[in-house]
């Protein structure tokens, strides 16, 4: 069949070169069309659900709000697990589902579900809603609303974030939502003064009723008026403050008692649970969220556009300051995917030239590379995948691979034609004889390296979404070589190639007179040289666990991020403080610095934090105007040295936005690392926590350990004195109103200005609520008319509680977050699981799980383990379905374990960690291998059936696989060479990966062209031997 498809395709060469001219404009199409990111979207199928309730302690957000939600969600079909944290006035569900889930579909099945939720949570405790359809990486745009001359307020700042920028920007393609953060939400507020309020006989819920009732619009149909008709409408919406105080309550002896008789009527600001600062001054902050499946270049692009719109109808001296630009990290990422694929095509050209020392044999090879490269592009068009780091990743690494198939089939028919150099030749018969010498080979050693990366596509999780995408571009990649092998290589070198001397190249020539001595020499001392071969690879086995293992490296985004956290008692006013310190502590000592951006607390949806908690983004100068040059990763380390020794109060952490983000998304915590406790009661969590922590301080290469300080929220509690309250015929009711609506403020309306919506809330007038004093002398009138102070029928007092509860797999968990410097993850996490065992003692109930980067290790090698031998199984059955023979088959896959020296010191002198790209890299110099193997077999097998000896056919077959054998090597591994030298965004989980191809490829290239010819002539000669012995006794029959 292979044969046909060649001759088919010699026969109408014409047809082929038109076809891959159509390849081209197509290829070039989809190239363009491709869109483009820095990662995969590795977040999974997420429905958030939130409830605000205004007020509520975390213990009481989690007992009315949390836990009947997640019950209802946790019944769903295909989730994988539900999450949530309760904190002050939120509760915050992520319901996780299965990755082949439809997100549109995830989300109708949770939106369904809240309707049960609701019935469950008791009336006036919140109102669930799903979360933004925005992945967690979702935040693709960060920009400030500042004011440039300072006359604006951050009030009138938030105004314009909230009803002029924001609204135009969701507008924008892609973008599901806008968040906003920082600044003061503007309200209409309604002071109460409680004593002119028993002055005049009236309660509080008296003015929340009138205000409710006086703020409405009506339609009162239609009336005709001759021959003309005429709508009508009822207009009592109230406009600003005066309206407001005109409200009547109530009248005494024919007199109205207006709002403003009892109440302060004012604009003012809201309560606040989140800050955002740049360069120690207040802004507001807008997150334009991506919606999912959505590219983020496109989005922000579109993005972009509008915010110029947006800049056109802002006020003079407002300025809208983008400080976060995912497109940034994309186009260095693209750079260095870029960077790496052009240098490594270039340096694949240059070696083909000087193995071939003939121009024409180059180009035909050197053509399959861009066209293998555009056909893998139409494919990930047609697939919808995105051109990101780890796609391109696979592109590179199969730069080497593409043109094997190429260079085995041209050398071949280059070396026939030499030999009729001086006769009249059919070229395009020649050509086709050569096809069918080295066709088969080349077919089924293309097919094993694509079975090779199979075991890639069984992974789950966040390792399935990071290297699925490089799977798939090399099957894609080697599937159009196989293409063109079969198809545009014989018809070019029939078209181009001529018939001239067979001279070997300076190259080949010296690498014959080195090989062929050494070869003869291995020949003659089989068991010095298989047993030299076999203590290396022991050698290599017994080095392998010390090398340590981890998840993969951490990539480079080129950006610096502090997790800062302080005591939970902290106010926000507090963490302003210490964000202003931030700034002038680096600004002071780090030149390198251009500007910082605090975000503090939460935003009204998205985040989970208190505000004790803050996340700063700190922005750098270009690397060539530092004072001196120096990774960013150590950079981060020093600010993070100078910031705990000037600022002790709090602690900080370094990570990357986007690094972050990951690692919250799959374990909840955003660490690398996180010790994660269960059980039922928080007291017992707390304590088995802090011991835990303080064994794990002392495992070595612990880092940025930091229990989560959950304990020491500060309350004021007011509890109802029932006994006390009835005496006075007091209702526990009325006492629960002034606390919440008095204390905390209640919405009793909304004041429409335009399109602008403002709240409008009833309080207390800030003297009777600015202390436990004040709050314990609020004056309350009893069923007699008397006066009595809310001390009387309530306790005031004060006491500690959570600042958050968080839940997992329907059970509370405490978590201990941490980083591992120095050495491996999987080795601290043995070590420190030991010294938990014996010193701390977990009581029945609980348990102690570990996630982060660790948890996605362990499955990624867990499955490794199980598919990487079934996937060697296959390879067998299709070496043995190529050869017909289990010695042969048995042959080419013993030489495979040799492939694993190279790697293996290749990771040991680096001094990298076995990493999810490392395994990779393994798997890819398997394929490498078993090509150069088939091809050398196969060969030796005709230098055989033309009647050679053993000794001559391996001696002559060797001698004339040299150079295919040392070209695929050769283009394999300077393919991989700008890969391994790279230092651009993102090398760092490309640079495991190339070191173990590039060692594991010198190394298997010297065995194959020793052991292999080795084990041939072994083998050949035993079969001979067992033949010759058979054949007196088949005589005597």
């Amino acid at each position: 069949m292979l044969n046909s498809i060649v001759d088919i395709a010699l026969r109408y060469k014409v047809l082929v070169v038109v076809a891959f001219l159509l390849v081209v404009v197509f290829g070039v199409r989809a190239f363009r069309a491709v869109p483009v990111d820095a990662f995969p979207d590795v977040t999974p199928v997420q429905v958030n659900v939130y409830t605000e309730s205004p007020g509520l302690a975390a213990e009481d957000i989690e007992k009315l709000i949390t836990f009947p939600v997640e019950t209802v969600m946790a019944g769903l079909p295909k989730v994988s697990e539900v999450r949530s944290v309760s904190l002050f006035g939120l509760s915050y569900v992520s319901v996780y589902f299965e990755d082949d889930v439809d997100i549109y579909f995830a989300r109708r099945l949770v939106g369904e579900k809240l309707l049960e939720a609701r019935t469950r949570i008791p009336e006036g405790y919140g109102d669930p809603t799903l979360g933004p359809n925005s992945s967690g990486l979702g935040q693709v745009f960060w920009y400030t609303v500042e004011s440039i001359d300072g006359k604006l307020t951050s009030m009138d700042l938030r105004t314009l974030q909230d009803w002029s920028i924001r609204l135009l920007l969701r507008t924008a393609s892609g973008v599901d939502d806008v968040t906003s953060w920082g600044g003061d939400e503007k309200q209409y507020q309604v002071l109460v003064q409680p004593r002119k309020l028993i002055s005049y006989g009236l309660t509080f819920k008296s003015v929340m009723e009138a205000l409710a009732a006086n703020n409405r619009q009506v339609g009162g149909q239609y009336v005709d008026l001759g021959s003309e008709q005429y709508l009508v409408r009822g207009l009592g919406l109230v406009g600003d403050t005066r309206d407001i105080g005109s409200v009547v309550i109530a009248e005494r002896e024919g007199v109205p008692i207006y709002v403003r008789d009892v109440a302060e009527v004012k604009e003012g600001p809201s309560l606040r649970f989140g800050a955002v600062t740049r360069d120690g001054k207040e802004v507001a902050l807008g997150l334009a969220l991506a919606r999912i499946g959505e590219n983020a270049k496109n989005v922000v692009d579109s993005v972009k556009a509008k915010l110029e719109l947006a800049k056109k109808a802002l006020p003079k001296g407002v300025a809208i300051v983008p400080v976060y630009d995912r497109t940034e990290l994309v186009a260095k990422a693209l750079k260095t995917a870029e960077s790496a694929l052009l240098e490594g095509s270039v340096l694949v050209a240059v070696i083909l030239f000087l193995f071939l020392g003939e121009i024409r044999s180059a180009i035909v090879v050197v053509v399959t590379l861009p066209l293998a490269m555009l056909i893998a592009f139409i494919l990930m068009q047609y697939f919808g995948m995105s051109a990101n780091l780890m796609s391109l990743a696979g592109l590179a690494i199969g730069i080497g691979m593409m043109v094997d198939g190429a260079v085995v089939m041209v050398e071949n028919g280059f070396r026939l034609l030499a030999h009729q150099k001086d006769r009249a030749i059919d070229r395009t018969h020649l050509i086709l004889e050569a096809a069918r010498e080295v066709m088969n080979p080349i077919a089924f050693a293309i097919l094993i390296i694509i079975v090779v990366f199979l075991p890639l596509f069984s992974l789950t999780g966040l390792e399935g979404k990071l290297f699925k995408p490089m799977a798939l571009t090399i099957t894609f990649a080697m599937a159009g070589s196989l293409v063109l092998t079969l198809t545009l290589v014989p018809v070019m070198s029939a078209l181009i190639l001529r018939a001239k001397e067979e001279k070997d190249t300076f190259i080949v020539r010296n690498a014959k007179r080195l090989y062929l001595p050494l070869l003869d020499r291995a020949l003659d001392h089989k068991r010095v040289v298989f047993g030299g071969a076999l203590a290396l690879l022991l050698a290599a086995l017994a080095t392998f666990p010390f090398l340590g293992k981890e998840f993969m490296p951490n990539l480079q985004e080129g950006s610096i991020m502090f997790r800062v956290t302080g005591i939970p008692s902290t106010s926000l006013n507090e963490s302003i403080g210490v964000a202003r310190q931030f700034d002038g502590v680096l600004k002071r000592d780090f030149p390198q610095v251009t500007s910082t951006l605090a975000t503090i607390g939460r935003a009204e949806k998205g985040e989970t934090a208190d505000v004790s908690y803050m996340e700063v983004l700190v922005s750098v100068k270009p690397e060539s105007e530092w004072p001196k040059p120096v990774g960013m990763p150590e950079l981060a380390a020093a600010m993070q040295r100078t910031l705990e020794k000037a600022i002790p109060t709090v602690v900080f952490g370094a990570t990357q936005p986007i690094q972050m983000r990951v690692e919250e998304l799959i374990s909840g915590v955003r660490a690398t690392l996180a010790l994660k406790i269960y059980g039922e009661d928080l007291p017992t969590l707390d304590r088995l926590a802090v011991e835990s922590k303080a064994v794990l301080e002392k495992v070595p290469g612990a880092a940025d350990l930091s229990l989560e300080a959950n304990k020491g929220k500060p309350q004021l509690i007011i509890k109802v004195d029932r006994d006390a309250a009835a005496r006075y015929g007091i209702n526990a009711d009325e006492i629960l109103d002034i606390v919440q609506a008095g204390i905390g403020g209640k919405t009793v309306s909304t004041v429409i200005e335009g399109v602008k919506r403002f709240d409008l809330q009833v309080r207390l007038d800030p003297a009777f609520r600015d202390s436990p004093e004040s709050i314990a002398g609020i004056p309350i009138r009893t069923q007699t008319g008397a006066l009595v102070p809310l001390s009387r029928v309530a306790t005031v007092q004060t006491d500690e509680g959570y600042s958050f509860v968080r839940r997992e797999q329907l059970q509370r968990y405490a978590v201990i977050q941490m980083d591992v410097k120095g050495r491996d993850v999987d080795g601290f996490v043995k070590e420190a699981e030991q010294r938990i065992e014996s010193q701390v003692k977990v009581p029945e109930g609980y348990w102690t799980e570990w996630g982060g980067a660790f948890e996605n290790q362990q499955r990624a090698m867990a499955r490794l383990a199980l598919i990487v031998p079934l996937t060697i199984g296959l390879i067998f059955i299709l070496l043995y379905t190529a050869f017909n023979s289990l010695t042969y088959a048995t042959l080419i896959i013993a030489n495979v374990p040799f492939a694993v020296i190279g790697g293996v010191f290749g990771l040991a002198v680096t001094g990298q960690y076995v990493s999810v790209p490392s395994a990779i890299g393994f798997i890819a110099v398997f394929g490498v291998a078993m090509l150069n193997g088939i091809v050398l077999v196969s060969f030796l097998n005709d230098q055989r059936r033309q009647g050679l000896s053993i000794r001559d056919a391996v001696r002559r077959g060797a001698s004339l696989r040299l150079r295919p054998v040392l070209m695929t090597a050769s283009v394999a591994i300077l393919g991989l060479v700008p890969m391994l030298l790279s230092h651009g965004i993102g090398a760092e989980t490309q640079r495991p990966l190339a070191t173990v191809v590039v060692g594991g490829l010198i190394t298997s290239t010297v065995l194959t062209l020793l052991l292999l010819p080795l084990m041939y002539e072994w083998a050949e000669t035993r079969r001979e031997a067992k033949r010759r012995s058979s054949q007196p006794a088949g005589g005597g029959l």
